[in-house]
């Protein structure tokens, strides 16, 4: 049978009765059809329901806790925190790269992000942020496991009772033990407070204790994922699988052992699996593929509609700066007005926190300009912004230099923010649009943009 969620195949054949069942989105149901109710049902848990196709059939649910983990442990140690702090005597360090920023964990005893910029001849520019050198442990009753060397579990003791605490990670909530690297390099951002990340480490078999995954939380706050094979030998911090649980559904009144729609489901194999919510895309096509729903010499499908905007409107109300570009992914979100200025901000239930990353100012763009010999380049030119917000660390106020680049591989509106900090205060933000092309080819000899525009 197919293992199937229990809404979305309950959603499909039998649509009266998923309203009250869609916490159980995380398990995995069995469904079977046994035929005929038997005299003495073995549980009162069910519901009779009747099909599209007016076919009744009583489905015997699952209880509403399907798997209780009741199973006897007996564990005699070592305690969590002595299995991770076993990993920091061996003086282990990991790396991981992306786009701009590297970041380094050596295990108990730093994590940095760093970029290295290669500069004439052999010269390299490094520019690091310490996000932690001191380990601190968190407190709490959702911690107490982290510290415990035995552990001893009774049959018919719910060990729920003494249980990690989990993340959500690849749709699955995983255990995890925590630390607390704190004592990192300053926050301009919080008044000169000192960076620190949250490290969970997960058991991973095949892991060797690499960065998993690193980001920005909140302010110079950041939460690490790393995958530790050491962390498996606990039994209460391996990622169990989902469980699954049967429905079994009774046939009523002459009904078919197999509902007939049913039967149409599992006949085609693109239908056949669902979820509480949502149906399963279909899936890409990899290079060198057809999609399976395409045959030889059919028409292509529509391509999705595109919102008809006034370009030139567009293009007007952005070199007024009315039309600001908005961007950026994580706790920052960017602000771009053109000619006016540009920002990082977050916005929560609190309010709206605000950086400004500098303001515009013709003539000092100018003489950037030309004091840095810049050009227009074939498919970007840069601009000069600067007397934003007073940075705490420096002491002076911030700037940044906004680089329009032509992207014609996207949506005709559509616009990619980034921002880095190749020094303290001091960034580059990118902003990639197929707006910027055009507007490109009438750049002056200072990079200044003036296309014609009918009013």
């Amino acid at each position: 049978m197919e293992r199937l969620s229990m809404c979305g195949l309950l959603i499909a054949l039998l649509p009266t009765v998923c309203s009250d069942l869609l916490q159980s989105n995380n398990m995995l149901f069995q469904l079977n059809w046994p035929g005929n109710l038997p005299v003495n049902p073995s549980s009162d848990n069910s519901v009779v329901m009747r099909t599209a196709d007016n076919e009744r059939y009583e489905c015997i649910l699952p209880q509403d806790r399907l798997q209780h983990d009741s199973d006897v442990v007996n564990y005699p140690g070592p305690s969590p925190k002595s299995i991770i702090e076993a990993v920091f005597k061996k003086k282990i360090c990991t790396v991981r790269i992306e786009t701009y920023w590297s970041y380094e964990l050596c295990h108990g005893r730093h994590i940095r992000q760093y970029h290295e910029e290669k500069l004439t001849g052999k010269e390299t520019k490094l520019q690091e942020f310490s996000l932690g050198t001191s380990v601190e442990y968190p407190t709490g009753e959702q911690y107490k496991l982290q510290e415990m060397d035995t552990i001893t579990v009774s049959e018919g003791q719910d060990i729920h009772d003494l249980k990690a605490p989990t993340t959500l990670l690849e749709g699955k909530e995983v255990p995890f033990f925590e630390l607390i690297m704190t004592d990192g390099s300053t926050c301009d951002l919080k008044s000169g407070e000192p960076r620190k990340t949250h490290v969970l480490y997960i058991c991973e078999e095949t892991g060797r204790n690499e960065i998993y995954s690193l980001k920005e939380t909140s302010s110079c706050e950041y939460e690490a994922i790393v995958l530790s094979p050491v962390l498996c030998t606990h039994p209460l911090y391996k990622v169990k699988d989902t469980p699954v649980s049967n429905i079994n559904c009774y046939a009523l009144d002459g009904a078919p052992r197999i509902p007939v729609s049913y039967d149409k489901l599992i006949a085609n194999p693109q239908k056949k699996q669902y979820s509480a919510g949502k149906t399963k895309p279909p899936k890409t096509p990899t290079k060198g593929q057809t999609s399976s729903s395409t045959t030889k010499g059919a028409a292509p499908p529509p391509k999705p509609s595109i919102p008809s905007l006034d370009t030139e409107q567009l293009v007007k109300d952005f070199l007024s700066g009315d039309h600001c570009l908005h961007g950026g992914q994580g706790w920052w979100k960017y602000e771009f007005c053109y000619g006016k200025f540009a920002q990082q901000y977050h916005q929560d239930k609190n309010g709206r926190t605000e950086v400004v990353l500098g303001t515009w100012n013709k003539e000092e763009h100018i003489e950037w300009w030309t004091r840095n010999s810049k050009n227009v380049g074939s498919r970007s030119v840069t601009h000069f912004y600067a007397h934003g917000d007073i940075c705490d660390i420096t002491g002076k106020p911030r700037e940044v230099q906004v680089r329009l680049k032509c992207s014609e591989n996207m949506q005709p509106h559509a616009v990619s923010i980034y921002l880095i900090e190749p020094s303290t205060c001091e960034y580059i933000l990118g902003v990639e649009s197929p707006i910027i092309c055009e507007l490109l080819e009438t750049a002056d000899e200072h990079g200044l943009l003036h296309p014609k525009i009918q009013e």
